[in-house]
């Protein structure tokens, strides 16, 4: 028997390793996941309900198909969480907001189907900002997630529950979604991997919508493999079938060469590298240096029209959760939190002219960044990958964060606008003891490049030691 605190610092992939050859059993990992759930997501604000007899049921199942000869791979019998956006059987979902009422979903969203397909053990919901519109991991209306690592510091947001659950070992990886950077932030500053898929990749039937044209669902997990094992799983089998057969989901998870060769690796000369912190910024160059020790071929990279990807990025997005917001609370938006109707009215202040149609706004704003990405496109020519920073410095405190967070999703929500993959890899710690998150960036449906070059800098002698951070139990 592997003991609890051993169990819960196993990868998805050691774990389900540990279960087929029958050292493991789903339901042992189960308990010791609904033992630390139990015990820490109280005072990391990560969970909106803990699925304690759903889950069990799960893992009894999986031990029972396993045994059976019927072993379905790395998730099977493997407890994850999902974000309170996405429907599970039996639960309610919340969206971090009290203004969906409290009754249960009947059936599962498309993504969690998959994850169950694969086996995996549903153990729990995720906390989230509410209605995922805030980058903080602060605004939920069951009470902040707290990052693991500093629990005065923000989780990042809106996956922030997600975010403190995977990084605190409570369970083995989780959903996130990005609509803005709601995957790559919480995984950043929490020391995550974090895939935001190419939009579409993964449904989105069964999810509360904040912005239909941009909210792409996607895994969180500790390694780079086991975020591939888990997009794999998710991936909608209808979108999968009308893809290029070489990047279709089957191929993810397939051996990965640990250099960089014949790869051309995109650094911004503009935009993504100004305003930094200079401790982030040197952590940040550091591992774009190891990239090229690796072997791949560095090339500079202008991207004039980004800022206008950005700005009408952040119209779009803010018009259209202004709807969605609209019609959840049947009008009456002071049922949302303050925060969430300043950000609200902050953006359609600076999205709509005086006196315009909100249909003649989003036209306007969809040519813009039509226009922005027609150049963008032609700037980065034949790069295969483009290396970022999560964020420009270190995250707020919690007690700061419903007034500094404006700046979060500055070099993130670019590539929402752009409907590219992106992987978001740990790259270094700060002398706060704090992660710090790269950004590797690829063409769209091209996720298995983005996740070579994630996994050739993850396996390198040049990746940062992995720590654990220190929990206190309720």
């Amino acid at each position: 028997m592997v003991p609890g605190n051993e169990l819960a610092r196993l990868s998805i992939t050691e774990l389900g390793a540990l279960i087929a050859a029958g050292e493991v059993s789903p339901v042992e990992a189960t308990r010791n996941s609904l033992d630390r759930l139990d015990r820490y997501a109280g005072p990391l604000g990560a969970t909106t309900a803990i699925l304690h007899d759903s889950a069990l049921a799960d893992a009894r199942r999986a031990e029972r198909e396993i045994l059976a000869g019927d072993y379905r791979g790395p998730l099977h019998g493997v407890p994850l969480g999902i974000k309170d956006l996405a429907d599970v059987s039996g639960s309610v979902t919340t969206a971090g907001s009290t203004v969906f009422g409290d009754e249960p979903s009947s059936v599962d969203a498309e993504l969690v189907r998959g994850l169950r397909k694969a086996g995996a053990v549903i153990a729990c919901k995720l906390n989230c900002d509410e209605f995922a519109y805030h980058p903080t991991g602060a605004t939920s209306q069951f009470g902040p997630s707290r990052n693991p690592w500093n629990t005065e510091i923000v989780s990042g947001g809106s996956s922030g529950g997600t975010g403190s659950a995977v990084a605190a070992g409570l369970i083995y990886g989780g959903l996130g979604t990005d609509t803005g950077g709601s995957i790559r932030l919480p995984s950043a500053l929490c020391g995550l991997v974090g895939i935001k898929p190419t939009y579409g990749r993964v449904s989105l039937d069964g999810l509360r919508l904040l912005s239909p044209s941009f909210d792409t669902p996607g895994p969180m997990a500790r390694t780079t493999r086991d975020a591939a094992v888990m997009l794999q799983a998710m991936a909608d089998p209808v979108t999968d079938e009308t893809i290029a057969t070489a990047n279709r989901a089957a191929h993810l998870t397939s051996e990965m060469p640990v250099g960089l060769e014949g790869l051309r690796v995109g650094v911004p000369s503009n935009y993504f590298f100004e305003d930094l912190d200079p401790e982030v910024e040197r952590i940040v160059r550091a591992a774009v240096d190891v990239l090229a020790i690796l072997g791949g071929d560095m090339v500079q990279v202008g991207m004039p029209s980004v800022p206008d990807l950005a700005l009408s990025q952040r119209g779009i997005l803010t018009i259209e959760a202004y709807q969605n917001v609209l019609a959840a609370t049947d009008g009456d938006v002071s049922r949302v939190n303050p925060t969430l109707r300043d950000r609200l009215k902050l953006g359609l202040d600076e999205a709509m002219r005086p006196g315009e149609d909100v249909q003649i706004t989003l036209g306007r704003l969809r040519s813009q960044r039509d226009d922005a990405l027609a150049a963008f496109r032609r700037a980065i020519g034949t790069v295969d990958v483009l290396v970022a920073p999560v964020l420009q410095r270190p995250p707020p405190p919690i007690d700061e964060a419903l007034t500094d967070y404006h700046w979060m999703p500055n070099l993130t929500r670019p590539f929402n606008a752009t409907h590219q993959p992106v992987v978001a890899v740990p790259c270094g710690w700060t002398e706060a003891g704090l992660p710090v998150g790269l950004q590797i960036v690829a063409a769209k449906y091209r996720e298995r490049t983005a996740l070579r070059v994630a996994y050739a800098y993850e396996q390198s002698d040049h990746a940062p030691e992995h720590r654990w951070p220190d929990l206190k139990a309720a």
